[in-house]
């Protein structure tokens, strides 16, 4: 049995990015054994998964916590230990780890001499390099001569069958969530801002074309409102809802990220402004169009290099980026 501890103590994306890595090796190691250190954030949707065989929580401020944990992680002998994460809270810890490999990703050279000492192998991030490649490369690193793939993924996670209470498939799926706006997001990346009136005009637009399912984030903001006070029935807490002539349109409230996979299911077109649910997306052969802030281009690229179908524009005013999705939707239809 091949013991392998695994720090991921991030963001959903994170997890998400790093779900390929870990599928791979379960397949080709027999009888692998993975231990996961996770944020709390991330905990109960990292349970979901059903690949990991523990699952920790490192505590962010409680030091006898950490204390507890680290010394139940020295009790046990890994062959592997990948700090993912990069982060010092994460590379103090395996310090204490039992391990043959200790393999970590660091985003810059440091501490030259304290890797040294503890053994601890690395593969320094340069910001420039796609994040599988760098996965790969901690492989390596570890001895093992497995190639990623595994990008579907999701495909075998259990389905919580939200969609089934959405009665149309092969939908094009739009997430809007505070990143459409500058404002309540990142105020340094170019403002989108879709007001009530042109957004209106724009699903109106794409439901010609088949259903149309919008589903939010978790932060309440105006034109959200408006549209569930104006434009939407409601249906349910979660579901509104409007027909049209030729086709139904779908607001899916707050969904949690279980649901979006079960609508990530029945979607045929899936448009964002780049979040950490597009990994999920990918899983299920989704033509996506994503929406990204051209001055940080060289970012987004270490994490969209191994999407397929993937189209993406440069975030501008609504009323331009409008038109460029809809020329591009018609296109393929």
């Amino acid at each position: 049995m091949s013991n392998i501890l695994i720090f991921r103590t991030d963001r959903i994306g994170d997890l998400l990015i790093t779900c390929p890595l870990i599928v791979t090796i379960k397949k080709h190691l027999t009888n692998s054994r993975i231990t996961l250190i996770t944020s709390v954030k991330n905990y109960e949707y990292a349970k979901s998964f059903g690949i990991f065989d523990k699952i920790y929580v490192y505590p962010e401020k409680n030091l006898l916590d950490k204390i507890k944990l680290i010394l139940k992680l020295s009790k046990i002998k890994f062959d592997y230990t990948l700090i993912l994460d990069g982060k010092e809270r994460s590379l103090i810890s395996s310090i204490f780890v039992k391990s043959v490999y200790k393999v970590a990703i660091i985003t810059e050279k440091k501490l030259n001499l304290f890797f040294k000492f503890f053994k601890i192998d690395y593969i320094i991030d340069y910001d420039t390099k796609d994040l599988i490649n760098v996965y790969q490369k901690s492989l390596s690193k570890c001895g093992i001569s497995l190639n990623i793939d595994n990008f579907d993924f999701m495909k075998n996670k259990k389905d919580n069958n939200f969609s089934s209470f959405i009665k149309i498939k092969n939908f094009i799926h739009i997430h809007l969530n505070e990143k459409w706006f500058s404002k309540i997001y990142i105020k340094k990346y170019s403002d989108i801002n879709p007001d009530y009136d042109d957004f209106v005009d724009f699903i109106n637009i794409l439901s010609e074309k088949g259903d149309v399912l919008i589903s939010t984030g978790l932060i309440d903001f105006d034109l959200l409102n408006l549209l569930k006070k104006k434009y939407f029935t409601k249906h349910s807490e979660k579901i509104y809802y409007k027909k049209t002539a030729n086709s139904i349109i779908y607001l899916i409230y707050k969904p949690t990220l279980s649901d979006l996979e079960s609508l990530f299911r029945k979607s045929k077109i899936f448009i964002l402004c780049h979040s950490g649910i597009i990994h999920a997306a990918n899983s299920f052969n989704i033509k996506i169009i994503d929406i990204l802030d051209e001055n940080h281009y060289d970012w987004y690229r270490r994490w969209i290099s191994y999407l397929k179908n993937y189209n993406f524009f440069y975030r501008g005013q609504f009323v331009d980026l409008k038109t460029k999705i809809v020329n591009h939707i018609t296109a393929l239809y």
